[in-house]
């Protein structure tokens, strides 16, 4: 009896906490003016995000709904608020809409009307490029230059290839001096006295000489209908409210052409206890500023953020946008950003096997992480292909960067690290168990970079490699930054600093257990003990990216105990690198596979 009335108690708690609790649907056949069930679903998801409280769940059926989505409550602990694709269907949330009515214009041209203003246009999913010289691929993200030519300055660049094009309405994009960061400025004429070529605007951005205008200056012209001459181009004109495209195909049947008009799919700022889930999202993002415990996970979003108005460090907010405390983002894609795939900030807050790539096309200082705020966790993802840095944490205070994979920065610009701080008190952010390669960039390409006047960070377990510069630099001043059992291979150099005005402190630095086969050139004040230094540490292949020690290694047995950093290990004494010998190898990065195109 006493358990038939125990059973029947938790039954009755069980049904009281669930009470209250309910599912809508939402499709696009359906109408807001249903009941919101499977077989009467709402049309659009804002209508089911006004209606949903704590614990209720909003099942998004296949298609494509182009609306930002703002709820109007939150979750609670427990109880979270819960937007998910149905069944896995394929569902895109669109920042863009339809543009229809094309007719032919000559010359391979199609035109239509729009009642908006836009700035990114899309065929068939892929972004286009607006009218430009020189011409770029369609459906790629990255920018062709042409180069200035001597004779260019602060008023303009020279170049005789400049071609012919009315200077009303052109705007031209800049990346000059030691090609670091670019900006965008108003092309005011065209010079053609004394038979030179110039292209006339106001000013630079910056007067120091690392920014000048010289030759070998990077840039390209955009914007202008005189521009518009080659397939995949668009112009719009604000004034008539005329879009003109040329398709690459020559035709537009059977192409769907889309322009972005919303800047966010999901708005959770100040909201708690959220979570979207296996949701495409096309040329839009989620805003998670002031966000409380909220979740998403295995979203893929592509064309997150779109500018055209760089200018030199300044950093927008851009990407997947995470603050707030405590939210979570895992087994997600980020593609296809004109900044930041990711930026994070706020506290406690978890960036996790995640797929970012394809981003900071416009050449600015963004990343596919920018990272600030405290105690956040970046952590087991795929962060690649970046026209500058790959993981900025210029802030992150206490934070922790571990079995990420990052590779391919320095696509656009010089003079980065793939991880990259300058003049940051980590206060003990851990940089470890990354792997951090192939850095692209053609002048002082680094693999994890401590810039000038930073301190507090432990740098461990890494493996940096195929570096042009220095697999880790601590750049003078430098205090407390602390490098153990990292494996820096085939790098420019292995540990090295510049500092200005010959400036070679390195107090309370000390690079421990390193295998080092490049160069060393330590500051003053740094400890270096039991490093391999040699062209022979006995891994078992860096071209199949196997960094385990071979039997036989000098490196095996040679390295030193390191409290909270050595741990367990398998022979007499710890080995020297990143990998333990007799262990099991770990692998940074990902681990779901590419994600689904919507």
């Amino acid at each position: 009896m006493r358990l038939y009335v125990l059973t029947f108690l938790l039954a009755s708690m069980c049904s009281a906490l669930l009470a209250g609790a309910a599912d809508f649907h939402v499709a696009p056949e359906g109408a807001d003016s249903n009941v919101g069930t499977a077989d009467t679903p709402f049309r659009t998801i804002q209508h089911a995000a006004d209606l949903m409280n704590a614990g209720d769940t909003c099942f998004i059926h296949a298609g494509t709904y182009r609306e930002t989505v703002l709820p109007a409550n939150s979750g609670e602990t427990g109880k979270p608020i819960v937007f998910r694709a149905f069944e896995n269907d394929t569902v895109v949330v669109s920042g863009a809409d339809p543009i229809e009515g094309w007719q032919p214009a000559g010359e391979g041209k199609f035109t239509s009307s729009v009642d908006w203003e836009f700035e990114q246009l899309f065929l068939d999913g892929a972004m286009m490029h607006e009218a430009r010289w020189p011409n770029a691929e369609p459906g790629k993200v990255w920018p062709v230059w042409a180069e200035a030519e001597s004779g260019s300055g602060i008023r303009g660049i020279v170049d005789p290839d400049l071609p012919d094009f009315d200077p009303q309405g052109t705007l031209i994009h800049v990346l000059p001096g030691h090609l670091w960061v670019s900006w965008m400025r108003p092309v005011t004429g065209l010079d053609t006295a004394e038979g030179k070529r110039k292209a006339l605007f106001e000013g630079s951005w910056s007067q120091d000489k690392a920014y000048e205008i010289r030759k070998g200056t990077q840039y390209y012209l955009f914007r202008s209908a005189s521009l518009l001459d080659a397939p995949g181009e668009w112009h719009l004109d604000r004034s008539t409210h005329t879009v003109s495209l040329i398709p690459p195909d020559g035709k537009l049947d059977g192409h769907r052409v889309e322009a972005k008009r919303r800047e966010l799919a999901f708005d959770l700022r100040g909201r708690s206890h959220i979570t979207i889930e296996g949701v495409n999202i096309v040329a839009a993002t989620i805003h998670l500023g002031d966000a409380q415990e909220c979740t998403v996970t295995r979203c893929h979003i592509r064309y997150p953020s779109h500018f055209t108005n760089p200018d030199g460090w300044g950093v927008p907010d851009s990407g997947l946008i995470v603050g707030g405390l405590s939210n979570t983002v895992r087994e997600c894609s980020i593609q296809y950003s004109a900044g930041n795939g990711v930026t994070l900030g706020g506290e406690n807050n978890t960036l996790s096997n995640c797929l970012v790539r394809y981003v900071d096309y416009m050449a600015t200082d963004c990343g596919a992480v920018f990272a600030s705020g405290r105690h956040n966790i970046i952590e087991r993802n795929t962060l690649c292909e970046a026209g500058r840095s790959i993981l900025l944490h210029r802030t992150l205070k206490a934070g922790r960067i571990e079995y990420n994979n990052i590779y391919h920065a320095g696509l656009l610009t010089t003079d980065l690290g793939s991880t990259y701080c300058y003049s940051t008190d980590g206060e003990g952010t851990i940089i470890a168990y990354n792997w951090v390669h192939d850095n692209m960039a053609k002048h002082v390409g680094v693999g994890i970079y401590i810039d000038n006047g930073s301190s507090n960070f432990t740098i461990h377990h890494n493996v940096s490699w195929n570096n042009p510069d220095s697999g880790i630099r601590l750049n003078t001043p430098s205090n407390n930054n602390l490098v153990y059992n990292n494996t820096a291979i085939d790098n420019g150099n292995s540990l090295s600093y510049w500092g200005p005005n010959g400036e070679k402190r390195q107090p309370g630095c000390r690079a421990i257990n390193n295998i080092f086969t490049d160069e060393v050139e330590p500051g003053d004040g740094i400890e270096l003990a039991n490093n391999y230094q040699g062209k022979e540490p006995g891994i078992v292949s860096k071209d199949a990216q196997d960094f385990q020690l071979k039997e036989g290694s000098p490196c095996i047995d040679a390295g030193q105990p390191i409290e909270g950093i050595t741990g367990t290990h398998t022979g007499a004494a710890p080995d020297i690198g990143a990998y333990e010998y007799g262990q099991p190898a770990w692998k940074p990065g990902h681990d779901w596979g590419e994600p689904p195109t919507p």
